[in-house]
């Protein structure tokens, strides 16, 4: 009986024919066919429910990988259009394919069935629809990535060149979110074959396909290169490795069949076609080809005018085979232009030998000219690469008024030794001649895209960019340099050679905004506080500026915040004084990077009332002046809705009214409506060197009921940290917890809560024993590193001497499940305090040592703080004494974008 020609119906026909063979398998578990048809039936009856309708239009974001492909089969039966939102690419570049794609619905791993519910008895959820559309992106390398658009039997008809029987155990150490990993995924199922998932958390890749049986990898150059480093990788001579995704030199299909196996394949697909060629394994001759065409596929390599080349000529190659794509997403101009007269135009140049194995010698966009001669970068790169210390490298043009494009370079090495660079120049010019790179310029990493194929474009903005960027950052730390640093380690960051960890500078404030005010002089580059505060290297400020700026979809309507007094100014006289004092902090900006140093310093005063205030007087044109440069009207903006939606966040419309008090110039008084004698006063404890919670304080305040609660906000803005205490009000954790138990307002309230957030959750506990708190909760508290044993010791006896001579009724000890320093000081702090010890995790995310600021940043702030500083005594989470509790927080919420 012939097979199906649909993806879906080959699915069932396996179901009927071969039940019990593997369909999935991972380490945890295994799916028959069978079993993998009762899935796909149930996911789409989740789909259902979820309300996402027959032809839909899907975005997948899954990091799961076996429900991610669930997900895809189902989409697929109910004949929707479906793609991938991969999860390690930024918001706003997956939020740019959301839209780009026009989706009408976004699942996650959330939506995706339980494997294990596999066994559950589901016969039918719906007629299959007939036809089914995936998109797929491709791996542009000199500008935007093209949309494909194949319908589900285009793959199956795809599939046989890629999968050669059902008894192939398959592993592809991409994830699905990458699409030529997807698209291998469901050939599998197309031939009735086994996906293999592994671990990759788990330390041995060549233990797991052991046990798992696989017989075929495929993998990219890159991964390639990883491979050879993998502990007993011999082991696995008995599996055909496939490379692909990218050009896989000689030398290096060499060491992979001397190291791991002979039967070794390299090959050449397309997006738009799927595999084109393969080599064989036992054909010596086969040199730097992919091999000669497959079965079913025909292949020409014609001119820039469309006349067929010779044997040995080089032509761009065009290709004709069952399976095509149907066309460019919204793109009709582009299909007509590729597609002609039943061939597709690859772009990619190349030539076929007598044996008609097929050569590649790079992009036709790619090419370039250098006095008339043409250069293939790919040529070169492959020769370079043949050096034993080149690992990698990129040869790119260097436009000249004179010489057209002048060739140069930017090269890997293998080992840290670096050669010496004369040496390298003699040795590519001997290969290659003329065509030789005029300029190496030696970097840590080639850009490259998901396919693994160099990304040019941002190559070449590396070249040009990096060396300059990296002499400006050095002139702007200035003294903060030379005075931690060795000149050698600054000489060698100028570089590009090594990198600089941002804490061994240890910059304050005012140092990081020269450094940001150099990087929006000099490059035009405007980055937040908040983007900074995410920076861990020097190096990471560079990337940050080589890489496109973000397009932030600014619109200033949307504040949806009420007042209830409706503050509009029209008049200098009725203006708010915090509208008033802004105006005038305004005037001493002369760049945005002054301006959001003033904002970032406002967010410690501000109340949510005032936030409304400064909008409103934003939103009618008299905060700042019409006339002024765009960026600052972007800045302020941008920094108001992100601090109205994090209010918002509290699930509030209406502003909190606290007042602002300054008590000492690192405590601050919040104050809400009503009687202190009714209330309760939350002491909180901000984190080294900060003034907050890991958030604007009008934040916080907007997701504080002023009617039950006043904040007392301790800063410490030095950064020797809270062991040394709090200046001007006491040298040690003890004396500040006494001077804040003699203030006045402290006997007002009914009871005392303390919160404190990583250097602040220390404080938080031993000030709530010395101020007899009901309920202490320390965030993220870790000791210091294991060499500063006295310091640690010293904050553990400060801890059991509070626990000795105070009271505090309950102490919850919050940790990242993530973070070993965290959940160590957790433990011990727990055995003298009898806390609870309540772990932090995401279900799709880690969490790290910076809980609220996470929560914060999910919208998940509010749940968190109901079980802990704001749960009654009565609490689950607050009676679970030395429980250790687990809170997740998963995002369940299917976004529709309809």
């Amino acid at each position: 009986m012939p097979k199906p020609d649909s993806l879906i119906e080959r699915l069932f026909h396996y179901e009927e024919t071969n039940p019990t063979h593997e369909a999935i398998v991972t380490p945890a578990i295994t799916l028959s066919y069978a079993q993998l048809s009762a899935l796909v039936r149930l996911q789409v009856l989740k789909f259902y429910d979820a309300g996402i309708p027959q032809n839909s239009i899907i975005g997948i974001k899954c990091t799961d990988d076996a429900q991610h492909l669930v997900l895809c089969l189902a989409a697929t039966y109910m004949g929707a259009t479906s793609f991938t939102i991969p999860a390690h690419e930024t918001e706003s570049m997956q939020q740019a394919i959301i839209n780009r794609c026009g989706a009408t619905h976004v699942v996650d791993d959330h939506h995706a069935v339980d494997l294990i519910s596999a066994n559950s008895p589901v016969k039918s959820a719906l007629e299959a629809q007939p036809v089914a559309r995936l998109l797929f992106s491709t791996s542009g390398t000199t500008g935007e990535a093209k949309l494909v658009v194949h319908q589900d039997n285009d793959l199956v008809a795809q599939a046989h060149r890629h999968v050669n029987s059902a008894q192939e155990r398959f592993l592809c150490l991409a994830s699905m979110q990458h699409n030529f990993a997807k698209r291998h995924r469901l050939y599998c199922v197309a031939m009735g074959a086994t996906n293999i998932f592994v671990d990759v958390g788990q330390e041995s890749l060549v233990a797991q396909c052991l046990i798992l049986k696989v017989n075929v990898m495929h993998v990219s150059a890159f991964q390639a290169q990883e491979l050879l480093a993998a502990p007993d990788i011999s082991k696995l001579s008995h599996i055909r490795l496939k490379l692909g995704g990218s050009h896989v030199p000689l030398s290096l299909r060499q060491q992979l069949r001397d190291t791991i196996t002979h039967n070794l394949q390299a090959g050449y697909g397309t997006t738009e076609t799927g595999a084109i060629g393969f080599t064989d394994p036992e054909d010596a001759n086969a040199g730097e080809s992919v091999g000669q065409p497959l079965p079913g596929i025909e292949i020409r390599t014609v001119s820039p005018q469309g006349t067929p080349q010779g044997s040995g000529e080089h032509g761009e190659l065009i290709v004709r085979c069952e399976g095509m794509f149907r066309g460019y997403f919204n793109r009709p101009d582009l299909t007509e232009t590729r597609i002609k007269d039943g061939w597709f135009h690859t772009g990619d140049i190349g030539y076929l030998d007598q044996q008609h194995r097929i050569f590649l010698c790079g992009r036709s966009d790619d090419m370039f000219l250098f006095n008339s001669i043409n250069i293939f970068p790919q040529d070169i790169e492959s020769q370079m690469c043949q050096h034993p210390n080149v690992s990698d490298a990129a040869l790119l043009p260097k436009a000249s008024s004179v010489h057209g494009n002048i060739p140069v370079a930017l090269v890997v090495f293998a080992n840290k030794d670096k050669t010496d660079l004369l040496t390298l120049e003699k040795f590519i010019k001997n290969r290659v001649g003329i065509r030789a790179p005029r300029q190496i310029t030696v970097v840590n990493k080639i850009p490259r895209n998901a396919s693994g194929k160099i990304a040019r474009s941002a190559a070449i903005k590396l070249l040009t960019r990096s060396n300059k960027i990296r002499s400006s950052i050095i002139h702007a730390i200035g003294e903060e340099a030379s005075d931690y640093l060795k000149p050698s380690l600054i000489e060698a960051f100028e570089n590009n050679d090594k990198d600089i960890d941002l804490n061994k500078l240890e910059l304050d404030s005012l140092a990081r905004m020269e450094l940001l005010i150099a990087l929006e002089t000099d490059f035009d580059t405007v980055i937040t506080p908040q983007e900074f505060s995410q920076f861990r290297s020097l190096g990471d400020i560079v990337s940050r500026v080589l890489s496109p700026p973000t397009e932030n979809e600014l619109n200033q309507e949307s504040f949806p915040l009420d007042v209830d007094s409706n503050p509009v100014v029209t008049e200098s006289s009725n203006m708010p004084h915090v509208v008033k004092l802004f105006r005038r902090i305004f005037r001493f900006c002369p760049t945005v990077a002054h301006l959001n140093k003033a904002l970032t310093t406002l967010e410690d005063r501000l109340t949510p009332l005032e936030v409304s205030y400064l909008r409103e007087s934003h939103l009618g044109g008299q905060l700042i002046p019409s006339a002024v440069a765009k960026k600052f009207h972007a800045a302020m903006t941008l920094w108001l809705q992100d601090l109205s939606r994090m209010m918002l966040d509290s699930g509030k419309q209406t502003p909190e009214p606290f007042s602002f008090h300054r008590i000492n110039p690192n405590v601050t008084h919040f104050i809400g409506p009503g009687s202190s004698t009714d209330k309760i006063l939350l002491v909180c404890f901000s984190e080294r060197g900060g003034r907050r919670l890991m958030m604007p304080n009008a934040v916080l305040l907007q997701h504080t009921d002023s009617r039950c609660y006043d904040l007392l906000i301790i800063a410490e803005p030095i950064s020797e940290g809270y062991m040394h205490g709090v200046p001007g009000l006491g040298n040690n954790m003890t004396e500040v917890s006494q001077w804040i138990a003699r203030l006045d307002l402290i006997n007002n309230y009914s009871s005392i809560r303390t919160m404190g957030c990583s250097a602040g959750g220390y404080a938080a506990v031993v000030a709530g024993y010395i101020l007899g708190a009901e309920i202490a909760v320390c965030i993220g508290g870790r000791f210091h590193a294991e060499r500063y044993l006295l310091k640690n010791l010293d904050k553990f006896y400060s801890t059991w001497r509070s626990v000795l001579n105070g009271h505090c009724s309950r102490v919850l000890l919050i940790y990242p499940t993530d973070n070993r320093r965290d959940s160590k000081y957790a433990r011990f702090i727990a055995r003298l305090t009898g806390g609870s010890l309540v772990g932090i995790e995401f279900s799709n995310d880690q969490v790290g040592h910076y809980i609220l600021r996470r929560l914060v940043e999910r919208g998940e702030l509010a749940p968190y703080l109901a079980d802990t500083i704001f749960a009654g005594e009565d609490n689950e989470l607050i009676t679970a004494h030395r429980a250790n509790v687990i809170m997740s927080f998963p995002d369940i919420q299917i976004r529709n974008y309809g």
